[in-house]
């Protein structure tokens, strides 16, 4: 089988030749001891979900022009970056600190978020919104790239997530409960924009159906938001947005951090296709076999090897065998699984060090996976 194929089959529920596995080096970690091997892997036995354009969502819905200065530059310390999305209905002002030197460009510091106070939330919340533009040519270029490779996947706006990561949080989950007027007519607004934007595509002339991800459910599960609070404000819009999805042969595929284990039933009903990255404790609630039994014929389950012990001083690279043949043996039988780490791509850290034993870890897994088949 194709890296298509094995990911294809899981998805059916059926067992494929051998059990998917996601791989993918961190761009970063080029170069590094190691990284060769992992890019062979990624490049002719791995079976990963790989990112092609899609939906332009702008700055969440809006149409908007991006631009960015630096503010400060301490040499050998930080640097600031001031950051603005035009829009509308007004801009947008983001600051964030960036420190020399970190191995992972993409892990810097919020000083100002986007939305700070009600004012920014209400000029978002009111804005006229249209259906947002479908780069159909990009698409189908971006699946002639992936192949068989893998499967393709594009982007899906989470209005609410969204809000939540781009907003100062101590704000964004007060208005859930003392602006949920505005919430409500935020979230009936964006949702009706996605709804129109997915109908307004359909499913012709694309080469490969949709996969959507979103990257946002993390932050409305405990400890941040209860079930009473999901099942009012989560559950509705997105059993809207999954049953569009569905009208044009799509399927939604969520990464979701955390203690996800007491929700994935609800994650099914509300028509969700596939959820990652399935912590175990103690970094999340979730037990693979328990997981299979309840949702395991309803979504493809996916990850469950906590790649955030790889940098612990007393993790040893040797017990990750027998953590990957667990794995294995609770989620390969009947499909519906794909192996990979909880965390990033491979190769990401805060030090060269720490990318290099990063790189290590897979390594091993890799060999494990091979020797479990």
């Amino acid at each position: 089988m194709t890296a298509k194929e094995r990911l294809r089959t899981a998805w059916r529920f059926a067992e494929p030749d051998r059990v998917p596995i996601e791989m993918q080096l961190y761009p970063p970690a080029r170069g590094l001891p190691g990284a060769d091997e992992i890019v062979a892997f990624q490049e002719s036995e791995a079976s990963n979900f790989c990112h092609v354009p899609g939906f332009d969502w702008g700055f969440m819905g809006l149409d908007a022009v991006y631009d960015e200065e630096v503010i400060e530059d301490v040499p050998g310390a930080f640097r600031r970056i001031r950051r603005r999305q035009r829009t509308a209905v007004g801009a947008f002002t983001a600051v964030t600190k960036h420190f020399h030197g970190d191995g992972d460009p993409n892990d810097y510091h919020w000083e100002k978020r986007y939305i700070e106070t009600l004012e920014d939330f209400t000029r978002l919340a009111t804005a006229k919104r249209q259906i947002r533009p479908f780069d159909r040519e990009a698409y189908n270029r971006g699946c002639r790239d992936v192949g068989e490779r893998g499967l393709p996947c594009t982007g899906l706006f989470h209005p609410l997530g969204t809000l939540v990561r781009n907003s100062n949080m101590a704000e964004a989950y007060a208005w859930l409960l003392t602006e949920e007027g505005l919430v409500l007519r935020y979230l009936e607004a964006c949702t009706e924009q996605i709804v129109a934007s997915l109908l307004a595509v359909g499913g012709s002339a694309l080469d490969d159906p949709f996969v959507f991800m979103t990257y946002a459910l993390e932050m409305l599960i405990p400890p941040w938001l209860g079930m009473a609070h999901f099942d009012r404000l989560v559950f509705p819009c997105d059993r809207r947005v999954n049953d569009a999805v569905h009208a044009v042969g799509g399927r939604h595929r969520a990464h979701c951090h955390g203690n996800s284990g007491a929700y994935l039933e609800r994650f099914a009903d509300m028509g969700i296709d596939g959820v990652e990255p399935l912590e175990p404790p103690p970094y999340g609630d979730n037990d693979l076999a328990d997981a299979k039994r309840r949702v395991g014929r309803r979504m493809l389950l996916s990850g469950n090897i906590p790649s955030q012990a790889f940098h612990l001083s007393d993790f040893k690279i040797a017990s990750l065998r027998d953590l990957v043949w667990r794995a294995l043996d609770q989620g390969a039988p009947g499909g519906g699984f794909t192996l990979h780490t909880t965390g990033g791509a491979v190769g990401n850290g805060k030090t060269r060090e720490q990318c290099i034993r990063c790189i290590d870890c897979n390594r091993t897994i890799i060999d494990a996976w091979r020797a479990w088949h």
